[in-house]
């Protein structure tokens, strides 16, 4: 009987989930409080920041649910675990921002003409709590736990959302000095260009490794020329890099070794995976050949 391994490597993903939990928590007050200020102070710019506040909560819950079932152990059925569902995790975000951004530019437009009266003080007392809470929020999940695509899809939703409420607040400002109220749905705008930035970003990172992508910074031929640099090794194809979450990186390959001693083989392919484990690869799994491979794609 074969017993899968076990392949997570991240034993603080339960604290991940507390803290995600609590960042949801304090997001879910802010989007009521925020909610209530759009419509109360007439104010687009606070309202997308509520759209965005929204898709922040949605993300933050979700992004809770991935971080359990990563959590999860490999078993007979999913042999290589859950850690992709930090990939689609990514993607859902980048597709909860990127529909909110279209309410937004089409309720902007809408106002620009500037005949909705605005309550900028208002405004700009409730995009200055938003700002701290989404601010503090990103800093400390992005402190804890900033390696993971789901929670780093959490934290761009978090710093978006104060990046928007910095917008917001300065928005509110000049309503409150100057009474131009287009000044608001204007905001809205800058806001939304934060929003569609973050979802392009994170859609990009996650279909790269939904799509077994070759990470970012990995030089295939570099990895060749290491391995083949081996004294008793003469060749090495069929080279693959791709990895499951976002962080952990595994390569398969094939190579041609001067031997045909199994017991030559296996520590030629012992030694490549530690050179290669010293290049950030932590997964090796070598096909090792004593003759020039003779299938097409070689």
């Amino acid at each position: 009987m074969v017993v899968p391994h076990d392949h997570d490597h991240d034993p603080d993903n339960g604290s991940t989930s507390r803290d995600l939990a609590v960042a949801a928590g304090a997001n879910s007050v802010l989007l009521v409080v925020q909610v209530i200020g759009a419509f109360a102070f007439g104010s687009l710019a606070l309202l997308a920041d509520s759209v965005h506040q929204a898709s922040d909560v949605v993300s933050l819950f979700l992004a809770v649910g991935i971080a359990m079932l990563i959590a999860r152990p490999s078993s007979s059925r999913y042999t290589f675990g859950f850690r992709r569902a930090d990939a689609l995790g990514g993607l859902a975000h980048a597709v909860l921002l990127g529909a909110g951004a279209i309410f937004v530019i089409v309720e902007a437009y809408r106002r620009l003409d500037g005949d909705h009266h605005v309550d900028g003080m208002g405004v700009a007392l409730l995009a200055a709590v938003g700002l701290l809470i989404n601010g503090l929020s990103a800093r400390w999940l992005h402190t804890g736990h900033g390696h993971s695509l789901n929670v780093e899809g959490a934290v761009l939703h978090l710093v978006a959302d104060a990046l928007g409420s910095l917008v917001v607040l300065v928005g509110g400002l000049i309503v409150v000095f100057t009474d131009a109220d287009w000044v608001d749905p204007a905001a809205s705008l800058i806001v939304t260009a934060l929003i569609i930035w973050s979802a392009w970003r994170l859609a990009r990172v996650s279909l790269q490794v939904l799509l077994d992508g070759v990470p970012p910074g990995v030089d295939l031929e570099a990895l060749r020329a290491l391995m083949v640099a081996d004294p008793m090794v003469t060749d090495a194809h069929h080279l693959h890099v791709r990895t499951l979450d976002g962080a952990t990186l595994s390569l398969t390959g094939h190579v041609q070794i001067e031997t045909d001693q199994l017991h030559d083989a296996q520590q030629v392919t012992h030694r490549l995976t530690e050179a290669l484990a010293g290049e950030g690869i932590a997964h090796v799994t070598l096909q090792a050949e004593c003759h020039p491979c003779d299938e097409p794609d070689c």
